[in-house]
């Protein structure tokens, strides 16, 4: 069906649709998810779209660096996700929100628009993986080719729901945890994908986006551990008398 459809000619247009209904999702999304958290809804709204407008951006300069300022491409969400965090502390100052509570509360988001935009890639056939007997037509390959980007897509989906569900255990009190938790699993499937794409390697035969994808469960990992001593230790200071 993908080779018919990329003989109409309309594959670049159908990866923009998908991009844009994954951005449409989520703002959509945020506005009513921003209730479960005491956020007002426009101010969810607002926050999601400036965040991802911002954290896509700031994809395409460290896509420009790491390519020695001769690329603008490759703004894949796997570079920019360790940001996140931080760009969500500045913009909780200018929300006066707490930022824990942002944090996890775009943590959903963050999977569902790379799970909605990783499916517009099947169109053209990009970020293909190789070549099998069984498997999906890449146009850009025009050859048979592991589905790696549905495997992405699927996986993104599994942790959107893993975070939603894992928000809803916590009713919404939060510590920033989903979010990093979420990164975990997330860096690691990536990593494991990587295997499975026809991307050019760098090192030991791994890509950079892998290395990158590794950084995240590393990132995710070492800010659960710094939180849990953070927590003991508050725990452990005896409260000052008034």
């Amino acid at each position: 069906m993908l080779q018919n459809i990329a003989s109409l000619g309309h594959n670049a247009e159908l990866y923009n649709a998908f991009y844009v209904l994954a951005f449409l999702t989520i703002f959509v999304f945020n506005f009513f998810y921003a209730k479960k958290f005491k956020i007002k809804p426009w101010k969810g709204f607002v926050l999601t779209v400036v965040s991802f407008l911002l954290i896509y951006l700031w994809a395409f300069v460290l896509s420009w660096v790491e390519s020695l300022f001769s690329d603008w491409g490759h703004h894949n969400a796997v570079r920019v996700y360790i940001w996140m965090p931080l760009l969500i502390f500045g913009l909780s100052k200018l929300f006066k929100e707490d930022w824990k509570k942002l944090v996890d509360f775009i943590a959903p988001a963050a999977c569902i628009v790379y799970a909605i935009a990783r499916l517009g890639c099947l169109f053209p056939g990009c970020c293909y993986g190789f070549e099998t007997k069984i498997g999906i037509y890449s146009a850009e390959a025009d050859r048979i080719c592991f589905p790696v980007q549905l495997c992405e897509s699927l996986t993104a989906f599994a942790l959107a729901v893993f975070c939603i569900l894992w928000n809803k255990r916590k009713k919404y009190v939060c510590d920033s945890r989903t979010y990093f938790i979420m990164l975990i699993p997330y860096g690691l499937s990536r990593f494991i994908w990587e295997f499975f794409a026809d991307n050019e390697k760098v090192l030991w035969n791994i890509s950079s986006l892998a290395i990158h994808a590794l950084l995240m469960s590393v990132v995710g990992a070492v800010a659960l551990i710094a939180l849990h001593f953070a927590d003991k230790k508050k725990q452990n200071t005896p409260a000052k008398r008034k």
